[in-house]
């Protein structure tokens, strides 16, 4: 006799099965975490309540840079591949994006050496910042290609509106079904773009260049990793 859970596992069990997966899940308790930790603190609780906050925080975030271990190869090998990308603008985006994560998450595994205690490094402070003046890189390298897709999507769009007024009902229907095809398209580009957008506070903050607080920094941190987990339980799932 066969016996089932009352609900479907299976779809989660693929979600938790990749590194990605797993990722968005700890990086949306890390930074809730900092968010309640700096609400809490101006609530008047207690410093061990803050303190429990932050240190989830804290061990979450070294977590997370143990899991991004080697991660640099995959991205030196994502920019070879860039490289056959056909638009030339785009490819120089791609590839400028990836190598921008190579050398932060080259200098994340620095920091999380340092922070495990196996060996501890005299400019870590300056580390961590070559690590977000990376990572800050590759989300603008993100952003505007973006930006470049979503003007070539509008001259795409133009296009096909011209062809709705075609006399031919062949024509039209092509137009339509380029249309559709667009509009699905930009509404990616779309999120890709305001999920990007977000993302670029967080380093750009930790950099001076902004001055957000810990909440505002929380709940950006908490909503891109449940945009990031939903785009990656639809391709695990293919919804």
């Amino acid at each position: 006799m066969s016996v089932a859970l009352p609900v479907n596992v299976q779809p989660w069990l693929k979600y938790t099965a990749t590194t990605v997966g797993r990722d968005k899940i700890y990086r949306a308790v890390q930074y809730f975490s900092r968010f309640l930790a700096w609400y809490l603190l101006r609530q008047g609780a207690t410093k061990e309540t803050v303190a429990r906050f932050n240190s989830l925080k804290k061990t979450l975030g070294l977590s997370r840079k143990l899991m991004r271990f080697g991660k640099p190869i995959e991205h030196l090998d994502g920019a070879v591949k860039a490289l056959t990308v056909k638009d030339e603008f785009l490819r120089y985006c791609a590839v400028g994006k990836q190598l921008a994560y190579a050398g932060y998450l080259t200098f994340d595994g620095i920091i999380f050496i340092d922070g495990s205690g196996a060996y501890k490094f005299k400019n870590i402070k300056k580390y961590g910042e070559i690590a977000s003046r990376f990572w800050l890189a590759g989300i603008v390298f993100g952003f505007i290609s973006g930006l470049y897709k979503t003007r070539q999507i509008q001259i795409r769009k133009d296009a096909a509106v011209r062809g709705l007024k075609h006399s031919g009902e062949s024509e039209k229907s092509h137009a339509r079904t380029e249309l559709k095809a667009l509009a699905k398209e930009q509404h990616s580009v779309n999120k890709d773009l305001l999920q990007n957008g977000l993302d670029m506070l967080i380093p750009a903050t930790g950099l001076g260049y902004l001055s957000l607080d810990d909440g505002a920094i929380g709940l950006i941190g908490t909503a891109t990793a449940i945009m990031g987990a939903k785009s990656q339980w639809a391709k695990v799932n293919k919804a």
